[in-house]
């Protein structure tokens, strides 16, 4: 039994990228340790954000032939981007994690969130030439939506193997980590 007053006596790990914690009820349940959590966190969002931005930056120069300069990615659009972007790698985390799922499996997943993505953004758009101008986007920004959305796909591969690379470290750390059975 343990020490403390209502607590009971419990599994625990030495060290490792989960831990096994009481939950309210009662039971056991395994989480992430906050290290791991910490660095999962800073991962998915760094590959997102960075990533986003590249794609941006390339989408931009596709489209208009311009190049963004280092004050546009600084500014309130590169952070924007970068939250937006941050958000795709966070999300196939929660949908995916610590199931075993196989890498078409995340790349697939991937891929519909970047779709969704692009489709919100093409949505404000249409309705924002709607309520400004009048009218719906010309034969041009139906390409530039294309583009988009080629791209977001190929995007949604490097947040697929980035959310698929860390699924797959944490399921070995875990197989790997010593238990201490008290």
């Amino acid at each position: 039994m343990s020490d403390e007053p209502g607590r009971s006596e419990r599994t625990e790990r030495t060290e490792g990228p989960t831990e096994v914690v009481e939950s309210a009820s009662g039971e056991l349940v395994e989480r992430l340790s906050g290290g791991t959590a910490t660095l999962l966190l800073v991962w998915l969002i760094g590959v997102g954000a960075l990533s986003t931005l590249l794609a941006a930056w390339a989408f931009v120069w596709v489209v208009t032939s311009q190049r963004l300069g280092i004050g546009s990615l600084l500014g309130g659009f590169g952070l924007y981007t970068a939250v937006a972007g941050a958000s795709g790698p966070c999300i196939l985390w929660l949908t995916g994690r610590a199931q075993g799922h196989s890498l078409p499996w995340f790349i697939l997943r991937s891929a519909k969130i970047a779709l969704l993505m692009v489709a919100s953004i093409l949505a404000v758009i249409v309705v924002a030439a709607l309520v400004l101008v009048g009218t719906l986007p010309s034969f041009a920004g139906v390409v530039a939506a294309g583009v988009m959305a080629l791209m977001a796909v190929g995007l949604s591969v490097v947040w697929a193997l980035a959310t698929w690379g860390a699924d797959r470290w944490i399921a070995r750390a875990r197989l790997d980590e010593p238990t201490d059975r008290g």
